[in-house]
């Protein structure tokens, strides 16, 4: 019999003698694809921050944003002071002229053709404030100017006439003498002396008649002139100038007016000078000395804040009021008017007292004041304060405010930056500010 030469095949497969383990089953294909897709996502997750980045850190080491120090507020800041505090009198009162000028015209009878100003204009002196029309004083003018010029030609008149009379005398004189000559020879009589005589007290006379006639005509140009200067100066009156400097406070004349010069067309207010009367209590009267300050302020303008004086305290009290006038001196202001009703702090005595300055001061809703108190830690600690005397700005320094109660002399108070604090805040302090 014969071999097989390919002997039959075992149908198992053949495992390798050093593998142990059984192989697992194969996957079926779309889940293995959903496991790639899952591992590329978190390989991405994980690699791509470093690769843009290029920062090897993880989010872990990220610093934390909200946990960032805020920056702390730059103020500036200041001591309270111990120092002199003016004790004050609070009045109130009217502004009234202290000089007002009544403007009326100085010739009557003429319509008044412009007003050049109204009320509230300043004017300077000389300035034209009313003009007049001038056409029937121009027309005086050149009739008194022809009755000069007429009064001049009978001067030149009677001038010929004393000329031919003291002629007529010369003459006279001449023959009685050559008479008086004759009459001593006794080549006349007596009688023709006495003619010749006569003739020559008359042609004296004659002269002095003569001469008194040339005296009257020369008297009568002047007169003449002087119509025609005082029409002239009528002339003049027909434009109304200031007679001084100030405002108009009024303006009473109208175009088409007649003036007259018992009536007023203008009111000034001399130099713009204003004053304020404000009464004072008979029982405060003995603080107030003339010549004292007076800060003077307007409730319904906060920006009208001046300082004037105590100029004059009238010597009489009212017996139903018992109170006295008193005149405050007010500087010129844009913002004050005549009329207006103002108060005046007057300074009556001085006290000891702590003051800041007056922005560190500010008022609260409920109408209390605080300031901010810098602690040794710079930080901003709030403090209610109660304010007494406000001290106006000068050239030592910026407006102050006296703290009655609530600081003590030496506390830093925050000045520039104080609205803008909160309780606790660190601060920065700035010199600059």
């Amino acid at each position: 019999m014969e071999e097989d030469v390919n002997p039959p095949q075992d149908p198992s497969p053949a495992i390798p003698e050093d593998d142990t383990t059984e192989a697992p089953p194969a996957a079926p294909a779309g889940r293995r694809n959903l496991f790639i897709g899952l591992g590329l996502g978190l390989a991405i997750a994980l690699v791509g921050p470093r690769l843009i980045g290029g920062n090897s850190s993880t989010a872990n080491d990220a610093p934390d944003i909200a946990a960032a120090p805020v920056a702390a507020q730059t103020v500036s800041v200041a001591p309270a002071r111990q120092g002199s505090v003016a004790e004050t009198l609070t009045v109130t009162g009217t502004v009234q002229a202290a000089d007002l000028l009544i403007v009326t015209p100085q010739v009557s009878g003429l319509q008044i053709r412009q007003v050049l100003v109204d009320v509230g204009d300043a004017v300077g002196v000389g300035q034209p404030l009313v003009i007049f029309d001038d056409a029937t004083l121009r027309a005086q003018i050149q009739q008194a100017q022809a009755q000069v010029d007429v009064a001049i030609a009978q001067v030149e008149q009677q001038r010929a006439n004393l000329a031919q009379a003291e002629a007529t005398l010369a003459e006279a004189e001449a023959n009685l003498g050559r008479y008086q000559s004759l009459q001593d020879q006794g080549a006349v009589s007596a009688e023709e002396l006495d003619s010749r005589s006569t003739q020559t007290i008359t042609a004296r006379e004659n002269v002095r008649v003569a001469d008194a006639a040339v005296a009257s005509a020369e008297a009568t140009v002047r007169s003449r002139q002087a119509d025609v200067d005082r029409l002239q100066t009528q002339l003049d009156y027909t434009v109304l100038r200031a007679p001084s400097s100030g405002i108009v406070a009024e303006r009473l004349g109208s175009v088409g007016d007649v003036s007259s010069t018992s009536n007023e067309v203008l009111t000034l207010i001399q130099g713009n000078q204003l004053e304020l009367a404000v009464t004072v209590p008979q029982a405060q009267l003995p603080q107030v000395t003339v010549g004292a300050p007076a800060t003077i302020t307007a409730s319904t303008d906060a920006s009208v804040q001046l300082e004037g004086a105590v100029q004059e305290i009238e010597p009489l009290v009212d017996p139903q009021t018992r109170t006295a006038q008193v005149i405050i001196r007010v500087p010129a202001s844009e913002r004050v008017r005549s009329g207006m009703f103002l108060n005046a702090a007057i300074q009556v005595g001085r006290r000891s007292g702590v003051t800041v300055p007056a922005s560190a001061v500010l008022p609260q809703p409920d109408g209390s004041m605080q300031v901010w108190v810098l602690s040794p830690e710079n930080t901003a600690l709030a403090r209610a304060v109660e304010t007494g005397t406000r001290l106006p700005e000068s050239v030592t320094g910026p407006a102050r405010i006296e703290i009655l109660e609530g600081l003590q002399p030496g506390e830093q108070v925050i000045v520039a930056g104080a609205s803008y604090v909160q309780a606790g805040d660190s601060v920065t302090v700035s010199e600059d500010l």
